[in-house]
């Protein structure tokens, strides 16, 4: 847990950037969306052009976000920016040479022009049957580099100044090493890329035989948020949003139009009401207006330190306005499968919950867009709000507040219920008492502690005398990070630092009694 808890630590950054990135999406459309004109229509060309290039960067920083996931990752130990570039060298050859590895059997959707790389067919000629794009292969495919990396570098450190390649320095070497293992990995992903593709095609297979059926669509959601995560989200999204599988509606002129939200895209744009659309929307309304703010505000509950609430007070209030008008589903997730992973399974499981529910109840509400499936924003309080000002949707509407406020109190609770409770020795094995004891001890014992105070992955402590702490005990009990600071010694114990900061509060108050 300490090394997950590490990877948390170390990319926060990468994570900020992509809040930024929803929040430049988020404007880019409300200002850009038709279907906002009726609350403001903006026809300064200087405005537009703003909004089109903020559009634009929240759209690079998100389709590109595992690359920058990346580049965090090799830089996190070792020489950085030779590890960068190595690293790097051995991103390219991997997307690259997935080019010709992978099986043409793939669909369209496993393929995608990452940074503008492609083959022209007729440069392909050689590799008949191949594709010209790169495969997508989001985290996992970073993962692996970074592990190839990694194992390049470590090894290049042992090359030997003799021999046959004795004019190679450690550098080039790790260079050479991670080419060739980069490689490797492309072929390995190809081949299991094959049979992952097979699996998806089945889920999403079954998942449309019955698209009428809750668990069918239970199992959509749950698919759809876990894929996501994984920079993967195309790979069920695509047919479903836009494809067949979600779906097909024939105009009064003939022409076929095919997806859940293409067909609500198109309906709404005749000012017609769907009645087979917007299954696959509909809890996205639920969690960004409601049950994320929940959590958030769960999240905030957890600091204790007065000074330190009111400075980031204002971000918590941005999060939220961030949630209700564009979404921060994604940035929120991966923070959650990092920082708390029994979270995390909460929120996949709810939400395919109320993929489940509304179907049962037969509420559908989506969202119109057409666009990339990895930059969409459905679930938005200003398209809900548009819809709400028409009476085809008052039951709809009603439903979807009734439920959204009751999720909101689940997701607050659940969120502080885990903190107190369950972050760590979920099974009551001993853990946490051991962790508490220990960081009592390693604080120079009770009688030392001056202050505590915690939030949602730090523990800070003030203490009478420092020159007695034995601040070493407190890496080998989880610790990622141990840093002085005014307030006391900030200690990253992760999720788990509102358990640890009540159990000792539970020892000094037993110890005072005793006094």
């Amino acid at each position: 847990m300490k090394r997950w808890h590490a990877f948390y630590e170390a990319l926060q950054l990468p994570l900020k950037m992509l809040f930024l990135a929803i929040l430049f999406l988020g404007i880019g459309n409300l200002i850009t969306n038709q279907v906002f004109s009726p609350y403001w229509t903006i026809d300064n060309q200087y405005v537009i052009l703003f909004a089109e290039a903020i559009t634009r960067i929240g759209t690079f920083l998100v389709v590109y976000f595992p690359f920058i996931f990346f580049l965090r990752l090799v830089s996190r130990k070792s020489n950085g920016i030779t590890t960068i570039l190595i690293g790097i060298m051995g991103y390219f050859t991997f997307i690259i040479f997935t080019i010709f590895f992978a099986s043409n059997t793939l669909p369209s959707a496993a393929f995608s022009s990452i940074f503008g790389i492609s083959l022209p067919s007729s440069q392909l000629a050689a590799f008949a049957g191949k594709v010209q794009y790169p495969v997508q292969t989001g985290m996992v495919g970073v993962i692996l580099i970074t592990i190839t990396t990694r194992i390049a570098y470590k090894q290049s450190r042992n090359k030997s100044a003799y021999g046959l390649l004795a004019f190679v320095d450690r550098d080039m070497w790790a260079m050479i090493l991670n080419f060739i293992y980069s490689i490797a990995m492309a072929f390995i992903i190809c081949f299991v890329w094959q049979y992952l593709f097979q699996s998806i095609d089945q889920i999403s297979r079954f998942i449309a035989s019955d698209i009428s059926n809750p668990i069918n669509i239970f199992i959509y959601g749950v698919a759809d948020r876990v894929f996501s995560v994984f920079g993967l989200g195309s790979f069920i999204r695509q047919p479903f949003w836009f494809g067949n599988l979600g779906g097909s509606w024939i105009n009064l002129v003939g022409e076929s139009v095919a997806g859940d939200v293409g067909i609500w895209t198109t309906m709404v744009s005749q000012n017609l009401v769907p009645a087979t659309a917007g299954r696959f929307i509909t809890p996205y309304y639920v969690l960004n207006i409601f049950a994320v703010p929940g959590m958030i505000w769960a999240f905030y509950a957890t600091y204790t330190d007065k000074v330190e609430k009111r400075r980031i007070r204002l971000f918590f209030v941005l999060a939220t306005i961030l949630s209700i008008f564009a979404g921060t589903l994604l940035p929120l997730e991966i923070m959650l499968l990092l920082l708390c992973p029994l979270l995390f399974l909460f929120h996949v499981t709810y939400t395919g919950i109320l993929f489940g529910l509304f179907q049962a109840l037969k509420v559908a509400l989506g969202f119109s867009y057409f666009g990339n499936v990895n930059v969409g924003l459905p679930g938005n309080l200003l398209e809900f709000m548009n819809f709400a000002r028409n009476p085809n949707y008052s039951h709809v509407i009603l439903t979807i507040c009734v439920v959204g406020v009751i999720s909101l109190i689940i997701y607050f609770l659940i969120t502080r219920l885990y903190f107190k409770y369950l972050a760590i020795d979920l099974f009551n094995n001993g853990t946490s008492r051991n962790i508490i004891d220990k960081t009592i001890d390693a604080m120079g014992g009770t009688s030392n502690i001056k202050m505590l105070h915690a939030s949602v992955n730090r523990l800070t402590i003030q203490v009478f005398d420092p020159s007695i702490l034995k601040l070493s005990i407190l890496a080998d009990l989880g610790a990622t990070r141990i840093v002085e600071t005014r307030a006391g010694y900030s200690i990253d114990y992760g999720s788990g630092s509102t358990m640890i900061k009540r159990g000792i509060e539970k020892q000094l108050r037993a110890v005072q009694k005793s006094a």
